[in-house]
C-alpha cells in the first residue's frame, strides 16, 4: 500500500496538471464547508438534556440522596437505606466579565447578552453541608464505619458532618 501511495505521489508531482488538482480539490473542500452552512441545525449531534440546562438546588439534592441510598445499600450489612443530603446554599451563578485595563485604573464590568440579560459563564451547584444515613445495617460498627469512610471521602466532609443510625424495624 505504501508503494502504491509513493508511485500516485510522484505521478502527480511530474504531471503538468498539479496544480490545477490541488486547486480543484481545495475549492471543493470550501464548497463543502460552505454548503454546511445551509443545513439544517438538528443534524448536530444533540448534548444530554441534563448537561445542557442545569438542574435547580432541590433537583440536585434528590439526584444526590437517591445515588448515595443505591451506594450505600450495596455496602455488605448496610441493608435497607434511607439518606438525607443538606446544602449549604442554593445553586450560584458566575457571570462572565469584561476587564479593561487603563494606565491609572482597571474596570470590570459584566458581559450582555442582546436580550439585556448577562452571559453566565458557569452554574455551581450548592455544597453539601451534612448527611444523615438510616440504614438497617446502622448498629453495627463496621458498617457505620464503612459508610462513614466512603461519605466524607466522596463528598468531602468531616465525619462529624456525617450521621449513621440504625432504621426501626
Amino acid at each position: 500500500m505504501n508503494d502504491t501511495v509513493q508511485a500516485l505521489f510522484t505521478r502527480l508531482k511530474d504531471s503538468k496538471n498539479a496544480a490545477r488538482l490541488i486547486v480543484v480539490l481545495g475549492l471543493g473542500g470550501m464548497l463543502l464547508i460552505l454548503a454546511s452552512e445551509f443545513l439544517p441545525a438538528g443534524t448536530a449531534p444533540k448534548k444530554d438534556a441534563a448537561a445542557a440546562s442545569p438542574q435547580s438546588a432541590d433537583a440536585y439534592e434528590a439526584a444526590l440522596e437517591t445515588r448515595l441510598e443505591t451506594l450505600i445499600s450495596q455496602i455488605d450489612g448496610a441493608g435497607k437505606t434511607k439518606v438525607m443530603v443538606t446544602l449549604e446554599t442554593g445553586e450560584e451563578s458566575v457571570y462572565a466579565v469584561d476587564t479593561q485595563q487603563g494606565e491609572a485604573d482597571t474596570g470590570e464590568t459584566h458581559v450582555l447578552l442582546d436580550d439585556g440579560s448577562a452571559l453566565t459563564e458557569t452554574v455551581r451547584m450548592p455544597e453539601v453541608c451534612g448527611v444523615a444515613v438510616v440504614c438497617e445495617g446502622g448498629g453495627q460498627i463496621h458498617v457505620v464505619s464503612e459508610i462513614t469512610q466512603m461519605l466524607s471521602s466522596l463528598l468531602d466532609l468531616s465525619t462529624s458532618r456525617i450521621s449513621v443510625a440504625k432504621m426501626n424495624e
